[in-house]
């Protein structure tokens, strides 16, 4: 329908990245879509007759392999006894939390959170959140449901029960969806609900697999399988009649200005949904309609003169407040009835104008008629007032069934506001819905009002039997229809009700009372922290803002922040909380010194004074430690441009007053005005300022007069009381917003702490900011920009500015797009009103390009320079923004670009292309705290606050915080991140730079991790050629291959079950066909296990085995491999190909190594081999055989470029030779010649080398290998296929042919213990403090650890320098190889015509040029056998081909079309 609408073309896909599989349960068996028999439960799970919808059973299964259950039931009292009971019966699991980024660490310091929430702790959360069962439905408060939340996404709660809100609102995942019933409510769910639902489960990049288990009767299963296969009903418009929604859009238009003719209106409802739906002559119809009864009501009003629809005052108010057109009549009709008699002795009255009209809250009538006969006179009075009948209540307390009326339309017809009768009263009848419309809303207003009177919230539930979440939900909701009744009042000129509204808003809205109303426009307190504050003293914002933080967190968390078990991450909350209310108090104390400094400026003006007028008042920091340092610069080009150090000589000084109450009034006109502090909570500036000079000369006076002393101090008393300083104002462009900026600091170290400035507010301009930046000898910085939304443009990223900082300075913002164009406007005289505000503009546009080029290229050269050390934090995302930087023409300074006329580079017809800036001696703050604290879990996005907060003081946090954060948050709020993070970064680098020399890594992290970020950022945006159609066909034939194993499982099983399940596959195996369950394999899980081993174990014993081992692959391959690459591969606008570009991870691993994301190419699969029938009763001779290797899809970006690959051959066996010394070993290794692990095999076996078989060699590599990964006798078993006995042979057999291996297998382990950590080849450090302090178990697997780590590290430092040096070759054509050779001169050919795309573990894939393969080979072989000397030669292994699946081993000056053809 869209489409029509819109003419666009319609794409339809049912593809999902994770598999959702579909069940309906009924009684003690499940079904799938089809209604086929999957399983059925055994009786003795229902629990003895407890849990007949084996709800229990369907939960453990999942909880017990670390997954995460989601119960759907129909009711919120549903949830809640669902919660209790599975809480009783489900079996304890082990907790593993998800992330740390939250306060709560385990489930008991979520409890005593919600012990601290306004609402207390809930008794049913506090009897199942031990067990890991919770419920979420809206009678949780808002504070509940995030605790709830925050414990399901960490894993502390396991099973959440929920209303079908939460799939609506909440995205919270889960392995298994279950549907206690199949309803909401009392209605049968729909399809639409069902699937919103059901979608929860499996989850992309969450989870592997879902599923979702409908429980329900047998006579509901017709219509559930019918609800299974539903599909979307069709999009309707809210325009059409039975929505009356017409009417409100047509007011909203006309209103608005859109429309203001017949005609426009035609060709209004032309453009609708509605239109697309039905004939256009009935779309006209009804928007005529709705014309005529907006007319009528008084809405619009068409004018005969100008033949124009045009809104009257009611059209405005309703379209103002976003009220719809009925719900204003009925706010209309109460507000001129509250005008005619107004009950202002109680808050009743005005709660209910406050009141929404529509409520969602069925009352308790027996209940409503007890709390109204408990009210005094005068409140019943206003209920009689508003239109609640005694009678009424009384009758529906009885249960007597009322009239319906016919429609909210219709009832609307009897009211009669301001515009139809003027005077008396409404004495018209309403029906009884009407009746029963207000009833329900005065029960609403009653409940308000106790709020408002600060009754506790739990008091007030139980007197109106109402959930928590209902009463937060209705506060939070009469705060904005408060906003809305204010600003209809405010159309409609009633400013007299506008003022009782809005003063109103915030006590409906916090529940407080108005003496405490105020605090509640502070940011951050609501009603519980307000009633806090103003107990403790604290009763103004100014109160607020002049008390020290501590004051105001012993206010606020007196009961519990002051305790000493609790936790420094809550007390640091706690700090945080505090500060930002402070901060809010301040904002708002400075908002009303603005005002009143507007009225200063009036009182000058009285006397005659012309007065410059300056946007902020100058706002003076205190510096740490209590002194200040006063000292304003001002940009002038005379030599003097520090104001308030020295006497203030001419007009462009600035008149200084202080907040404190030590500004002295001098009477005479001849004295001057002395600026004083008597403490170190003030400003010191201490100054003569000659007042006739300065009102005279500094005030611009056109005339000047003669100033009597009374003059002079009616002027000073009005800048006392507004609390602020002046400053005369800049008459350039756009200065008046700079102001704050322009004013800097004395001192170097001041400035610092005093936040950021504008680039272009240096002294000097931006030109002199460049100059100043370039003699720095290290700076940090940040880039703020965007990512495109253009799939694989050329210019990806879109650059809006830098923010740089050094030691001691302040952080400087360069704003790109307005200050590579900037120019010096401003003249000698500050006061010169004739200075031209547009030079800017009139200088010709190529003048002012050449300018912005030569400025950018000056940033380029500083980015640049080598010797020079950039810091920054994600130094691998700035490098590639810089690479191909982009900027928004909208942006650059409006002008108006010539594109080619000009030599400019515009793609995509909104950005303008940059030339690249190549960053040199860059250094990534991400991974040195990596490389510090390499077994820290961290995510694939490191987070730069964690990490402050972790390692720095609280002090220094909040220093670097501080020096980041602009002033003027509004304004500032676009860029405001980038500031803060290059402070943060700065701070940080401080501090983590000492701890890298302390522990000698700053060669590594200088010589191998720093280097490294700029190969991997190439890395990702070459990334690799992707051949679409062979995937798409792989795809379809996995898909027929699946289904053909699905049909032939079931056929062996005599039944139908899910094989991607591994309780059903259990179910078949152990339970239907009674096969034997592996030994040790049946221990801590529901169900025996059915992993590849147990398969392995169980091959010969049932022919079902194969079949589901077969499926399980081929599964993984389709929806895993193939899967991610369809869906992640994007055509490039530059090759018109597929292309693949993953994310490199390189602070991801404890060892080293890198991994991959997004798609992760480290693991793709090797050949897959299957055969499929091609009808269902051919012979084996009518079976296709097809071959499906994942890797022949990966091909070079270039047209007819090769892919070459490296491969180091035993990098980890050779490694383990040399560190342990071992002369058979070393002596092995260094023959260049002969199969090393079949020389192996023959030493200690005493065979000889052409005797030992296929299967010798493999076990002696299985062999070494587990020894090297620390296996023991009974895993290595299993590896071997033999008894334990064997294994421990065959380790002493080896260790006895290799006793220097033996040797340094001890000595790894021993040094581990004493020092704590193992260091790699380079000097990696990975510490493992459980070789000492662990438990026996944690002691084992640091051992192992211990020695893995050496050799997996010291070969990810080698295959890192490896890419180092070839990339610096390739690419910077710089020898890093050898500094003397000529080496990059000899390989001077391959810049530009290789590529590294992947790093696979040991090896390297490169994309190369045919006419340089050679080259490139022979470049590949020196760089990886040459990266380090060891006592033993590296070897690798060279292959080429077309696609990665199809390479050839290489051989040098062997013709390529014979290297590459298919064999």
């Amino acid at each position: 329908m869209i489409g029509r609408q819109d003419k666009a073309a319609l794409y339809q896909t049912d593809f999902r990245p994770v598999p959702l599989e579909e069940f309906i349960k009924v009684g003690y068996t499940i079904y799938d879509k089809n209604l086929d028999i999957v399983r059925t439960f055994p009786k003795a799970v229902d629990i003895g007759g407890k849990d007949p919808d084996h709800i229990v059973e369907l939960c453990n299964e999942v909880v017990q392999e670390g997954h995460s259950v989601l119960i759907f039931c129909s009711t919120r009292k549903g949830c809640e006894s669902t919660a209790k009971h599975v809480s009783k019966f489900l079996k304890k699991f082990s907790v593993n939390a998800h992330g740390d980024n939250s306060e709560f660490v385990d489930i008991t310091s979520a409890i005593d959170a919600l012990r601290r929430c306004p609402a207390g702790l809930d008794p049913v959360l506090e009897e199942t959140l031990p067990s890991g069962v919770a419920y979420h439905h809206a009678g949780l408060t808002v504070e509940e449901r995030e605790v709830v939340e925050t414990c399901y996404r960490r894993g502390f709660v396991r099973v959440l029960t929920a209303t079908s809100t939460l799939a609506a609102g909440v995205n919270l995942p889960a392995r298994r969806v279950i549907f206690r019933q199949p309803r909401i409510g009392r209605d049968f769910i729909d399809g639409t609900r069902y699937k919103q639902m059901a979608g929860r489960a499996g989850r992309t990049g969450i989870d592997t697999k879902g599923e979702s288990v409908l429980i329900c009767k047998t006579e509901e299963i017709k219509r559930i399988k019918g609800l299974l296969n539903e599909s979307c009903p069709p999009l309707q418009s809210c325009l059409s009649e039975d929505k009356n929604g017409m009417t409100h859009a047509i007011l909203e238009v006309v209103a608005g200005g859109m429309v203001q003719t017949a005609n426009d209106i035609n060709r209004y409802v032309r453009c609708t949904l509605l239109n697309s739906t039905k004939p256009f002559q009935d779309v006209v119809k009804s928007a005529q309609d709705s014309l005529r009864w907006l007319c009528h009501r008084k809405f619009l009003e068409w004018n005969d003169e100008t033949k124009l629809y045009g809104s009257t005052p009611l059209g405005r108010a309703a379209f103002g407040s976003s009220l719809c057109p009925e719900e204003s009549l009925i706010v209309l009709d109460d507000l001129s009835r509250a005008r005619e008699g107004f009950v202002l002795a109680s808050d009743l009255h005005l709660v209910y104008l406050v009141t929404p009209i529509n409520v969602e809250v069925e009352p308790d009538w027996e209940l409503y008629y007890e709390r109204f006969m408990e009210l005094s006179a005068l409140e019943q009075s206003v209920g009689y007032r508003v239109g609640v009948a005694e009678p009424f209540l009384m009758r529906m307390a009885h249960g007597v069934p009322i009239r319906k009326s016919y429609g909210l339309r219709d009832n609307v017809k009897v009211l009669r506001g301001k515009f139809e009768n003027q005077s008396g009263t409404n004495n018209t009848m309403l029906s009884d819905e009407q009746t029963l419309r207000v009833c329900k809303r005065f029960y609403v207003a009653l409940i308000l009002s106790r709020l408002v009177q600060e009754a506790p919230v739990g008091e007030v539930c139980e007197a109106f039997r109402v959930a928590k979440g209902m009463v937060q939900s209705l506060q939070e909701n009469a705060g904005r229809f408060a906003s809305m009744v204010s600003v209809f009042c405010e159309r409609l000129g009633w400013h007299d009700l506008e003022g009782l509204v809005a003063k109103f808003q915030n006590r409906v809205s916090f529940g407080v009372r108005a003496e405490i109303v105020e605090l509640t426009t502070i940011p951050y307190v609501k009603g519980s922290r307000a009633r806090a504050l103003y107990k403790a003293g604290l009763r103004t914002p100014l109160a607020i803002a002049e008390a020290s933080i501590p004051e105001i967190v012993k206010a606020l968390f007196e009961s519990s922040s002051w305790v000493a078990q609790e936790s420094l991450a809550q007390r640091r909350m706690q700090f945080g909380v505090a500060k930002k209310i402070k901060n809010g108090a301040r904002k708002i104390v400075l908002d009303k010194a603005e005002e009143a400094r507007a009225a200063a400026f009036a009182a000058f003006k009285s006397l005659g004074y012309s007065v410059p007028q300056i946007s902020q008042p100058l706002i003076l920091n205190g510096s740490p430690g209590g002194q200040e340092v006063a000292s304003t610069s001002v940009r002038d080009d005379s030599p003097h441009n520090f104001v308030g150090v020295g006497k203030i000589e001419h007009a462009s000084a600035m008149l200084l007053t202080e907040t404190s109450k030590d500004l002295e009034k001098i009477s005479s006109p001849n004295e001057g005005i002395k600026l004083r502090k008597s403490s170190a909570d003030n400003l010191v500036v201490l100054e003569d300022v000659n007042l006739d000079t300065t009102l005279q000369t500094n005030l611009s006076l056109e005339n000047p007069v003669a100033v009597t002393g009374n003059e002079a101090n009616a002027a000073v008393e009005q800048c006392r009381s507004t609390k602020m300083a002046t400053v005369s104002e800049y008459l350039d462009h756009g200065m008046q917003d700079r102001l704050n900026e322009d004013l800097c600091v004395g001192t170097v170290d001041g400035a610092c702490g005093k936040g950021p400035l504008n680039a272009v507010n240096t002294p000097g301009g931006f030109d002199s900011f460049l100059e100043l930046w370039e003699t720095a000898v290290e700076f940090c910085f940040d880039i703020h920009f965007n990512r495109r939304s253009e799939t694989n443009s050329v210019a990806p990223f879109e650059i809006h500015g830098m923010a740089i900082c050094w030691e001691n300075s302040p952080v400087y913002y360069v704003n790109l797009p307005k200050d590579l164009l900037w120019l010096d406007n401003r003249k000698n005289n500050f006061l010169s009103t004739s200075a031209s505000s547009d030079k800017h503009y009139n200088l010709p546009p190529e003048h002012l390009l050449e300018m912005a080029k030569l400025r950018w290229k000056r940033i380029g050269d500083i980015m640049g320079k080598n010797g020079v050390r950039k810091v920054a934090w994600n130094l691998k995302v700035q490098i590639q923004v810089l690479k191909s930087p982009a900027m928004s023409i909208q942006r650059f300074a409006g002008m108006h670009l010539g594109g080619e006329d000009m030599g400019l580079e515009i793609i995509d017809n909104s950005c303008l292309l940059l030339s690249p800036v190549l960053l040199n001696d860059g250094i990534d703050m991400c991974i040195a705290a990596w490389i510090l604290w390499p077994d820290e879990e961290r995510s694939s996005s490191p987070n730069l606050e964690k990490e402050v907060k972790k390692r720095l003081s609280s002090e220094a946090a909040a220093a670097a915080n501080q020096s980041g954060r602009w002033k003027n948050q509004m304004r500032r709020a676009a860029h405001n991140g980038c500031c803060r993070r290059v402070a943060q970064t700065r701070a940080l680098c401080s501090a983590l730079w000492k701890l890298l020399i302390s522990e000698k890594l700053v060669e590594v992290f200088t010589y191998i991790e720093t280097p490294l970020v700029k190969v991997l950022a190439e890395m990702e945006l070459w990334g690799i050629g992707i051949n679409m159609e062979g995937c798409l066909w792989a795809r379809n034939l996995l898909g027929k291959k699946l289904r053909c194993l699905e049909k032939e499982a079931y056929k062996l099983a005599g039944m139908t079950f899910s094989l991607s399940t591994a309780a059903d596959i259990a179910n078949v195996l152990y339970g239907h066909l009674k096969l034997p369950v592996p030994k040790g394999r049946n221990k801590g899980k529901q169900h025996p296990s059915t992993d590849k081993h147990c398969l392995d174990l169980l091959r010969d014993e049932h022919p079902i085995i194969p079949v589901i081992k077969e499926h399980r692959t081929l599964a993984k391959l389709l929806n895993c491999t193939l899967g991610s690459i369809c869906s992640l591969a994007r055509l490039s606008q530059s090759t018109n190909k597929y292309t693949l570009h993953g994310h490199w991870l390189q602070t991801s691993t404890a060892t080293g190594r890198l991994s991959m994301e997004e798609p992760n190419l480290q693991c793709v699969e090797h050949m897959v081999e299957f055969s499929l029938r091609k009808d269902k009763n051919g012979s084996d001779a009518d079976t296709d055989h097809y071959k499906i290797n994942v890797r022949d899809f990966f091909v070079p970006t270039q047209d007819n470029w090769l892919l070459l690959t490296a491969d180091y051959s035993q990098i980890e066996l050779r490694l383990m030779a040399h560190f342990s010394k071992d002369s058979a070993l070393i002596e092995l290794l260094s023959k260049p010649e002969g199969d090393v692990f079949s020389i192996m095999s023959a030493i200690w076996t005493g065979k000889a080398e052409d005797s030992v078989s296929s299967n010798e060699r493999d076990q002696t590599k299985r062999l070494i290998y587990g020894i090297l990964y620390g296996m023991g006798a009974d895993t290595l078993a299993e590896q071997l296929n033999c008894t334990s006995e064997e294994a421990k042979e065959k380790i002493k057999s080896f260790k006895s042919s290799f006793p220097g291996v033996a040797s340094w297998l001890r000595e790894a382990v021993s040094s581990c213990r004493q020092k704590g950590y193992i260091e790699t080849l380079k000097g990696r450090k990975r510490f493992l403090s459980k070789i000492k302090v662990g438990n026996s178990e944690e002691k084992s697997k640091a051992q192992r650890q211990a020695v893995n780590s050496i050799c997996q590290g010291s070969a990810a430092d080698i295959i890192k320098i490896a890419m180092i040096k070839m990339y610096s070759v390739i690419v910077e054509g710089v020898d890093r190889l050898d500094s003397g050779s000529s080496i990059s001169t000899k390989f001077h050919m391959l810049k530009g015509r290789c590529r590294i795309l992947l790093q696979v573990h040991d090896e390297l894939v490169l994309e190369v040029d045919p006419l340089v393969i050679e080259e490139a080979a022979e470049l590949l072989r020196m760089s990886m056998e040459n990266a380090v000397s060891l006592l033993v030669p590296l070897r690798v292994k060279l292959e080429v081909g077309k696609t990665w699946g199809t390479l050839k081993p290489f051989v040098a000056d062997q013709r390529m079309e014979e290297a590459i053809s298919n064999p």
